[in-house]
């Protein structure tokens, strides 16, 4: 590729879809697992007369397009783009890059730090849930170059991903939310997978800072790797050796200890992801050294994103949803489940539990560590929907009042008399069962 095409790259806007592409634009052609972006090369030619295409020179769709001018070869697209990103990241140097990593609670996480860090300073998050291999260098590169602070969520499905992925970003503050069970079908054990979120740390900026769930039973392998690249450490959770910690004195109000000082704050919605988003959210404010009396109410109003935990109230309040249906795993189940059963309410609690899914051989041993935990619980109607949710119905079918549904579809036939009068319903399940989709078309009605 010819140098004077390569200073121009990072002044034009850059995309992977062609139904996004605009003049003067780059069009990088990815190929993913169904479609080829090798495949667009024409209608882009003949659509525009200045956008840049670039292509793999082993795709064999590019190889009639060798003679146009337009037209530039790269040995791998997806390189191209991470080698771009760690580019644009030098450009940004002298500014605040945060890495969120962690089983669950990604998104909110970096959905919150943005809302109060932009309070302060022109801020930045990256877009949508783009967190992987082609997503994370793809918005870096995009991003606008005037933004203080700038938020990334890191995914991963497989060892060494989240090292590939923060060597791009090279956070100087990095957060690892939790270790839980996603993915656990890939990875083998809760072991690989702690193993796996470590890399974060590795490639934090020198002297940089990394914030840990003290609760975490990983919490002291991933101190030792965090003191052994001597980066600052900061830790959160219940845990009263944590730098914050919390106390719930009353029915929403918080009460937090951080090192000698006390703040108190009256919630909107106290659950126990929220409370950890507030604490992590403190320590960053404190890194940079910003005032959270700026910030302290947003902190207090945060509700949860829809699907994470948002609460609706329909009939007039007759009946209230909380709608956790946007994922799942063993350890966010469990935590969603304890706080339900810890709502005090005059209403009935049901509880709909769909499939947790990307479990592989483990499925069936973390449904049925599921349905034991239930037996501890309190509720007054359990429904559970999908193929792995058998093993907890026949598990719990003589302790509660349960239905078990083999589908989503089902279940969407049944949907409307769940909704009782004087209830309170809390549904949870992976995103491929379905029941965010059907609680978007019965619900919110989109």
């Amino acid at each position: 590729m010819k140098s004077n095409i390569i200073k121009n790259l990072l002044n034009k806007k850059i995309f992977i879809d062609s139904r996004q592409v605009r003049e003067n634009s780059i069009f990088v052609c990815i190929k993913g697992p169904k479609n080829d972006g090798h495949k667009f090369i024409k209608l882009i030619l003949n659509r525009y007369k200045k956008t840049v295409i670039i292509c793999d020179k082993k795709s064999k769709l590019a190889k009639i397009y060798k003679d146009k001018s337009r037209v530039h070869f790269c040995n791998s697209t997806v390189k191209f783009l991470s080698d771009l990103a760690k580019i644009k990241r030098l450009i940004l140097n002298k500014y605040i890059f945060i890495g969120i990593t962690g089983s669950s609670g990604k998104t909110t996480l970096k959905e919150i730090l943005y809302s109060v860090l932009k309070k302060y300073k022109p801020s930045y998050k990256s877009q949508k849930s783009f967190n992987n291999a082609i997503g994370l260098p793809y918005t870096l590169i995009n991003q606008t170059n005037k933004t203080k602070y700038n938020i990334y969520e890191i995914g991963m499905n497989k060892i060494g991903e989240i090292k590939y992925l923060s060597n791009i970003l090279k956070p100087n503050i990095g957060i690892i939310t939790n270790i839980g069970e996603a993915h656990i079908g890939n990875l083998g054990s809760v072991k690989n997978i702690a193993k796996a979120k470590s890399e974060i740390i590795n490639n934090i900026t020198k002297g940089g800072y990394i914030i840990l769930n003290r609760d975490c039973k990983f919490f002291s392998k991933l101190e030792k790797i965090s003191k052994k690249n001597k980066l600052k450490i900061l830790t959160f959770g219940s845990n009263i050796k944590s730098t914050i910690t919390y106390e719930i004195i009353k029915e929403n109000i918080l009460k937090i200890k951080f090192r000698k000082k006390i703040i108190k704050l009256k919630l909107r919605e106290t659950n126990l992801n929220n409370i950890n988003n507030i604490l992590i959210s403190i320590l960053v404010l404190n890194i940079l050294r910003l005032n959270i009396k700026i910030s302290k109410k947003l902190l207090s109003n945060i509700k949860s994103i829809r699907g994470r935990g948002n609460r609706i109230k329909l009939n007039n309040k007759k009946i209230e949803i909380i709608d956790d249906s946007y994922n799942s795993n063993q350890v966010s189940l469990k935590n969603s489940i304890y706080q339900f059963n810890k709502i005090k309410t005059n209403k009935k609690k049901y509880l709909v539990i769909g499939d947790m899914l990307e479990l592989g051989k483990f499925s069936e041993k973390k449904h049925l560590e599921v349905g034991e935990y239930l037996k501890l619980m309190k509720f007054d109607r359990i429904f559970l929907v999908g193929k792995h949710t058998s093993k907890i119905f026949f598990q719990i079918k003589s302790t509660f009042w349960c239905k078990y549904f083999n589908n989503i579809n089902n279940f969407s036939k049944y949907f409307k008399n769940l909704l009782m009068e004087n209830s309170i319903i809390m549904f949870k399940a992976s995103n491929g069962v379905g029941l965010n989709k059907l609680l978007n078309k019965k619900i919110y009605k989109c």
